[in-house]
Parts: C-alpha cells; sequence; structure tokens
C-alpha cells in the first residue's frame, strides 16, 4: 500500500464512504482504510468495512479485539502496553500500516468529515519537499490556531500548547524555505481541536482557515499536532508513539518527540490544507479535564527538557532509539517533577522503548 488511512472507532465508522469517494475521484490507488476496533465497536462494523472494500475496491482492513489479539502475537511488549477502550490502540493501525510498506501514514478521528479539495493529494506532501511560508517566532513558539477564524472572534490555543506560552506571544518573522515535511497537520473547521477548560469556557466554532496555503514553523519555533487529519511520513512513523500513560496528552507529546526529531534532522512540519470538519463525538468535558490535567501541568517542563536533550544519530529510527535511552535520566534530574510525576515519565518513556523494540521486530522480518 501506498497511502494507509488510519483510524479507531466504536463506531460503524460511515465517514469513510465519503473518503473513498474522494480518493476514487481525484484518481487514487494504492489506498488502504486500516479500521482497529475495541470492545465497544459494534460487530456491524466489521461488514461495513467488507462491504466498502467490495464497493470502492480499496483494501479495508478492519481488526476486532480478537484479531487485534492474533496480530500482536508478534509484537508482545505492545500487546501487554496498551490498554483496551483506549484511542492509544490506533499504535495497532499505524504498525500495521508500517510493517505493510505504507509510504504515507494518514491518521483520522472517526467524527472527522471531509471538507472539500483531494483528501489524500493534500496531505501527499509529507516525504516530499516543497516550499512554503516559513513562520519564525521570537518565543519558540506559535499558535497554529490563530490563523483558524472563529466565529465570535475568540482566540483559542491548539490542545497541548504550553500554559506558559500562552501569554508569550513573540515576535514572527516569514521566510520561504524549501524543505522535506515530515508530518502534515490538517486543521480543522467546526469545533477544533482544543482542551477541556477552553471547551467548557469558550466552546469555539471555527469557520474559516484564514491563509491561501500551508505554512511551516521553523527550526526552533513549535506548536503541537493531534493525531487527527494528520499524514506521516513513512521514517517518521518509527518515531510516532501514542502513549496511554499520559491521558489526553498522548498525541501530542509524541509530536514534540517527533518535533524535537525533525529539528535535528532539519525538516519541517507543515499545517493547513486539508480541512476537516470536526462534529465532535459526544464527551464528558470534566472526564476529559481529569485526563488532561497531568499533561496540561507537566508539558511546560517536558518540552524544556526536549528541547535540551543533545541528538547524534541521522534517522528518525535511530534519533527516537537514541531518544528512548536518554530521556528517562534527563527527565528524573529535572526538580519539576514531583515523585508522582516521574513515575507516571517513567512509564511513558516505557512506552518508547517498548515502540522501538516493536519496529526492530518489523525491520528485522
Amino acid at each position: 500500500m501506498k497511502t494507509a488511512i488510519v483510524t479507531t472507532t466504536i463506531n460503524v465508522p460511515l465517514l469513510l464512504s465519503d473518503y473513498a469517494k474522494n480518493a476514487k475521484e481525484h484518481g487514487h490507488a494504492n489506498v488502504a482504510f486500516i479500521v482497529i476496533g475495541d470492545l465497544k465497536t459494534p460487530p456491524a462494523t466489521k461488514d461495513f468495512c467488507e462491504k466498502l472494500e467490495r464497493k470502492s475496491g480499496y483494501e479495508t482492513l478492519f481488526l476486532d479485539v480478537g484479531r487485534q489479539k492474533e496480530y500482536l502475537k508478534r509484537y508482545p511488549e505492545l500487546e501487554k502496553f496498551l490498554p483496551y477502550n483506549s484511542i492509544q490502540r490506533r499504535n495497532i493501525g499505524i504498525l500495521l500500516a508500517y510493517e505493510n510498506g505504507a509510504e504515507k501514514i494518514i491518521t483520522i478521528d472517526d467524527d472527522n468529515f471531509l471538507v472539500n479539495g483531494d483528501f489524500i493529494g493534500q496531505h501527499s506532501i509529507v516525504g516530499e519537499s516543497m516550499t512554503a511560508d516559513t513562520l519564525t517566532s521570537s518565543s519558540g513558539w506559535l499558535n497554529v490556531c490563530a490563523f483558524l477564524k472563529e466565529k465570535n472572534g475568540n482566540a483559542f490555543f491548539p490542545r497541548g500548547y504550553p500554559m506558559k506560552e500562552r501569554k508569550n506571544k513573540g515576535d514572527i518573522a516569514h521566510k520561504r524555505i524549501k524543505k522535506t515535511v515530515a508530518v502534515n497537520a490538517g486543521l480543522w473547521l467546526g469545533d477544533p481541536d482544543i482542551d477541556a477548560v477552553t471547551r467548557i469556557v469558550l466552546a469555539p466554532e471555527t469557520e474559516a482557515y484564514t491563509r491561501q496555503e500551508n505554512f511551516f514553523l521553523d527550526i526552533g519555533t513549535w506548536s503541537p499536532f493531534n493525531s487527527q487529519n494528520t499524514a506521516l511520513a513513512r521514517d517518521v512513523a518509527s518515531a510516532y508513539f501514542l502513549s496511554p500513560h499520559i491521558g489526553r496528552y498522548d498525541d501530542i507529546w509524541a509530536s514534540y518527540v517527533v518535533r524535537k526529531i525533525s529539528d535535528h534532522l532539519n525538516e519541517f512540519i507543515s499545517y493547513g490544507f486539508p480541512l476537516a470538519k470536526q462534529k465532535r463525538n459526544e464527551h464528558n468535558l470534566i472526564g476529559d479535564l481529569e485526563k488532561e490535567i497531568n499533561g496540561m501541568r507537566m508539558t511546560d517542563a517536558f518540552c524544556k527538557t526536549l528541547r535540551e536533550l543533545p541528538l547524534k544519530e541521522t534517522s528518525y529510527k535511530e534519533c527516537f532509539a537514541e531518544l528512548s535511552r536518554n530521556l528517562p535520566d534527563k527527565l528524573r534530574q529535572d526538580k519539576n517533577f514531583s515523585e508522582s510525576d516521574v513515575a507516571m515519565l517513567k512509564n511513558f518513556c516505557e512506552g518508547l522503548k517498548v515502540w522501538n523494540q516493536t519496529i526492530d521486530r518489523v525491520n528485522a522480518k
């Protein structure tokens, strides 16, 4: 498969019909859909995926819990590490896509709907070289949601943006640069991807993306990206792990790890198109907040430590292995973390090692 579209779901993922139709309309071949179920996923999902494959002609792989157990027999460390009823089982879909040779891996949520344009084509910039407006912030941080028009004119930040940096805007410089794209982070209309506090207080609704094209953030200028409407180049997937031990910051901290490596390798993260419209599944916002508190509290210190960690290797896989070896000691030395924080960080770092071992097993085949 050249391109894999990966999602987890506890629903019948009917929206995949539109993604398949869009891919067909824009002439994309060698595309596969990978759907990872969970204990709550309805049995009808299997029939839907089989019908989608017959109708669209695109390979559609549905792994229910039984098929996941069988698949993960080859990767026992990962099987033990991933709990059920967690979105972090998306790692299984990413792994399957990587193992099957996907060059571009697109992850979507089952409540993210197409807007317009060539969805796969707009994401297919990953692994390629392109020229884009490149933004540099004197603060080292830039709010990518500043380019989304909110219906009431409210400013907001993406989920996972460090709390201490939200008042520090920094001076912004622009330049045109041609770089290899490691990740493409599509943005969102409707209900944006924000933290629970912002959703409770503001409930923002985005109406438009205000730029005409995608943009890069320069080396040293960071912002998070999530695991919805996001494309990874193949090599990047070997350094992208969604940890079940950091709550709703699983994809956020994974993005910061990738960003650390992409800076070192002189590759860029692209933000902008394709847009998706999020019609958010029902959530308990207080429950979301409880799952975000630890990440909100620790992200500033985590990113500071990550930025300071030296890297010497020359690929995503090897940099990720280097980071998984050296990051635990660096975090333990940081006095900003309490004993309970250190215990949580230990589990997070263990996940990095598990993913590295798992990718090693794939590459050794």
